[in-house]
């Protein structure tokens, strides 16, 4: 209920609100005016910002740019002569991190690019790569060899078969944002001026251009969040296929068509993959010997390559019935393949597909004529599985001693 008291605040206050509305419109038409004419950069809201205001938004670099940049050469003396040089590396690396994405090779120099990611409360000074190349373990080709898995460039230490010679250094100004992607380009060599090695090599790159929080302290680093593979085959860097960085020596496979009752078929184009078999069993008996584990298809497996190196590679045997063309043992589940070095000679291995034990059917096979294969696995340069079939062969399976 409104009283004779606030009836008369009311009256007084009319005169006040209708100038206040005035003022507003009238403020409200000027911004629409100017409106008309030319945007206000400054008004929140009045359209995108002109060329000339800088952009908050960090861009990636620009990796064509990158490897047209000149190069500046480094002195690889602290790895080379270990211990009488001080390492350039920075005393911290957690001021920032470049996920491996894609890498491309031409003769010694290797372009690696991949989301850069600056840590809080650290600032942007500019790119500046550092690498250290590993030989790769012979048995797991993700890890360093022996030897190399400790602090390189320090009295004792081993000397890397590859160093960094130069690198593309990419400046930055005050104030100017991470890149979103950051490419490092690199050029390698050796100590003493070789031809670059033949072999596998793991690539553990870091650098510099970051400031640290706080006054007075050393400038922090950044670095990859993995090593990366890298091959040199006829003293040409090369690029693993399928596999940027592998810290488990595996890459992950689509072994479905090898998989228990799964129709047997070649998956791709073979990838330059040729699988060969010699002394192939073609008959076998499900009755075991005193003292053996089982009795098994075997064969002498051998795998080559048109393009040698490191790849990722599954070999061995497979068995289906010829009625169904179905995997009836030899069946692989497995998710990931290992590495391995491949040569002029190929990779061989005797494998075998259990006959009385360990089938598809859990039991012995029933005795009857059935196909046997040898086979590859592997992924091509962009991550796909392709399975490889040697010519196929004539196994007998019975249930009594096979003859002579």
């Amino acid at each position: 209920m409104v009283t004779a008291e606030g009836r008369g605040d009311t009256e007084k206050s009319r005169p006040l609100l209708r100038r206040r509305r005035a003022s507003a419109l009238a403020t409200g038409l000027l911004i629409l005016s100017l409106g008309a004419c030319d945007a206000l950069p400054a008004l929140p809201g009045s359209g995108p910002s002109t060329p000339d205001a800088p952009s908050t938004a960090a861009e990636p670099m620009d990796p064509e740019q990158v490897m047209s940049t000149a190069s500046t050469a480094t002195d690889p003396s602290w790895l080379c002569r270990p211990g009488e040089e001080d390492s350039p590396l920075p005393a911290s690396t957690e001021g920032g991190v470049l996920t491996p994405e894609s890498m491309s090779t031409e003769g010694n120099d290797l372009t690696l690019t991949g989301p850069f990611r600056l840590a809080a409360d650290h600032s942007y000074t500019g790119f500046v790569p550092e690498g250290v190349l590993l030989p790769a373990h012979p048995e797991n080709r993700g890890v360093p060899a022996p030897g190399y898995d400790g602090e390189l460039g320090v009295e004792g230490a081993p000397v890397p078969p590859m160093v960094v010679r130069e690198r593309v250094e990419i400046a930055a100004a005050e104030g100017e944002p991470a890149p979103s992607a950051a490419t490092a380009h690199l050029t390698l060599g050796t100590c003493d001026d070789a031809p670059l090695p033949d072999g596998q090599f793991l690539l553990r790159l870091s650098g510099g251009g970051v400031d640290g929080p706080g006054r007075g302290t050393d400038d922090a680093g950044w670095k990859a969040s993995e090593d990366v593979l890298v091959d040199v085959v006829g003293g040409r860097l090369k690029v693993v296929p399928g596999a940027i960085s592998a810290p488990t020596g595996e890459v992950p496979v689509d072994l479905s068509q090898l998989a228990c009752r799964a129709p047997l078929e070649a998956v791709g184009d073979g990838d330059g993959l040729t699988v060969d078999v010699e002394d192939p069993t073609t008959s076998v008996s499900t009755l075991v010997p005193e003292d053996e584990p089982g009795t098994a298809i075997t064969a002498k497996v051998t795998v080559t390559a048109q393009e040698l190196g490191t790849r990722a590679l599954l070999q061995g045997v497979v068995v289906v019935d010829p009625a169904t063309g179905t995997v009836v043992t030899g069946a692989r589940n497995a998710t990931d393949v290992g590495l391995q070095w491949i040569d002029e000679d190929g990779v061989t291995r005797v494998d075998r597909a259990w006959v009385s034990r360990s089938t598809c059917g859990r039991g012995a096979l029933s005795p009857g004529s059935y196909r046997a294969h040898g086979f590859a696995v592997t992924v091509d340069a962009e991550g796909a599985t392709q399975i490889v079939l040697s010519d196929p062969w004539e196994v007998e399976v019975v249930d009594e001693e096979p003859a002579a």
